[in-house]
């Protein structure tokens, strides 16, 4: 029960749509039906009695011909008469529909219940169907002998009734029924889309495929579009969010004294850029020399973050055009920043060559940390090389959007070039998922304060010159 009020909540917006959809259509059918009349007459079926001895069995007699009568007063003849009369343009089929004829359960009383799309036509059906009935009853039940009475006979007991309101189609009950079916419907798709979401979504969806535990979930937050780095003190649950992060990955390798960690994701578009960014950011506000390298050939984009430049980086270093400390950029964060630089027409390649492994080793010896942004690990071959000379990587996931089968393939293709996986982080979760509990005390998002945006003119952006190698305002 509790996983499905789960699914409900998780849901609840198709629920909604599919519950209001349901009422429009179900008022739309509604109204576009024709109104429909009825009209009611009752017919007594009378047994002339010859004696109080003989009461009894005529009485029988009459109940069991009056059923007869009923279904004969439906038949083709009778049905031929009545559109005669009426002379209403109905054929024998129409009326077939649009008359009954029953017999009162334990009495001698036949019903006529006629309708049609006026109460004056309905009345007019019912009245002339009963005489068409006390006709045929008496021409059938008249015998030859005029000295011998009819054993039964019919005779009107209530006029054809005029009802002006329609009886169809009911509005209250038919709303109520759409309603009904369009929560099922609503409901049983919830659960069929759920069943059917190979998306990751909870934590226990990333332990089940990857082994390992999740590092961090990050809550979803609007203010990430305005102000994408969490560089203020406080930060609101976010930031939090990363310096619990921060914090795990500094327990999952005590012995070391400087890390090197490879941020990548199974797919694009999971936020991998904007994780290792204020990762980095967390680590350097905890006191330790923090790099930033994006490792991103194909698609770099920490630069635009950091609002920093990307024309002189790792590919600038490495062609000896500028020395590591020249291409190296501040960002008022405290974090160190190398960019791609040059954008080369052979990523892989260039990631596997000497040149590269020994860069590494040099910007490994100088900082504390560095943090990898490399490309997504399934569609291209960079981040599986760059995981050989790491300590180990993060890997993220999006959270409905990352599917367990892509999540599963990125832990194996780490486990095959030999790469650890220092954990995975769960982002973008929506408030709703993340199970009531925050970040610390006095993170909750009713007291998030408003994050500065974070100081990109270049005039307080300091690099060094390639050239010089001085540090210069730009």
């Amino acid at each position: 029960m509790r996983q499905f009020l789960g699914i409900l909540r998780a849901r609840r917006k198709f629920v909604v749509v599919t519950l209001g959809l349901g009422a429009l259509l179900t008022t739309g059918v509604i109204l576009a039906i024709a109104p429909t009349y009825s009209s009611t007459s009752t017919l007594y079926m009378s047994t002339p009695s010859t004696g109080v001895a003989d009461t009894y069995p005529q009485s029988s007699t009459a109940g069991q011909r009056a059923q007869s009568y009923a279904d004969l007063a439906r038949g083709p003849e009778v049905l031929q008469r009545v559109s005669e009369r009426v002379d209403a343009g109905l054929s024998v089929s129409d009326l077939a529909d649009q008359v009954e004829t029953s017999v009162v359960e334990k009495t001698l009383l036949l019903r006529v219940d006629a309708t049609a799309g006026s109460p004056e036509l309905a009345r007019r059906i019912a009245s002339v169907e009963a005489e068409e009935i006390i006709r045929l009853v008496e021409n059938l039940e008249t015998p030859s002998d005029e000295e011998i009475p009819a054993p039964i006979i019919a005779l009107l007991a209530d006029k054809a009734s005029f009802n002006p309101n329609a009886v169809a189609p009911n509005l209250p009950l038919g709303l109520g029924v759409g309603l009904l079916l369009s929560l099922v419907v609503g409901v049983a798709g919830a659960v069929l889309r759920d069943l059917l979401d190979t998306s990751v979504k909870t934590s226990e969806d990333v332990e089940s495929m990857t082994s390992n535990a999740v590092m961090a979930t990050l809550p979803y937050d609007p203010v990430i579009k305005k102000q994408p780095l969490c560089i203020e003190d406080g930060g609101g649950a976010l930031a939090e969010a990363f310096r619990v992060l921060r914090t795990n990955l500094q327990f999952s390798n005590l012995d070391a004294t400087r890390q090197t960690i490879l941020v990548t994701s199974a797919i694009p578009d999971e936020g991998k850029t904007f994780v290792a960014a204020n990762l980095a950011i967390a680590m350097a506000k905890s006191g330790r020399s923090v790099l930033l390298v994006d490792a991103d050939f194909r698609n770099p984009g920490v630069a635009d973050l950091l609002g920093l430049e990307n024309s002189v980086g790792t590919i600038t270093v490495l062609l000896g055009r500028a020395s590591l400390e020249q291409a190296t950029q501040e960002h008022v964060s405290g974090v160190s920043f190398l960019a791609t630089g040059p954008k080369p027409p052979n990523p892989s390649e260039v990631l596997d060559t000497r040149a590269m492994r020994d860069l590494m080793s040099t910007i490994r010896a100088e900082y504390d940390v560095v943090i990898f942004d490399a490309p997504p690990i399934l569609p291209v071959a960079d981040a599986a090389i760059l995981l050989t000379e790491v300590d180990g990587a993060l890997l993220l996931t999006r959270y409905g959007s990352t599917s367990r089968e892509h999540l599963r393939q990125a832990v194996l293709r780490i486990e095959t070039v030999g790469g650890r996986l220092f954990g995975t982080v769960l982002n973008r979760t929506p408030r709703k998922a993340l199970d009531g509990y925050g970040y610390g005390y006095g993170y909750g998002y009713g007291s998030t304060p408003e994050p500065a945006r974070p100081r990109t003119d270049r005039s307080e952006t300091r690099v060094r010159d390639v050239r010089s190698g001085r540090r210069v305002k730009r």
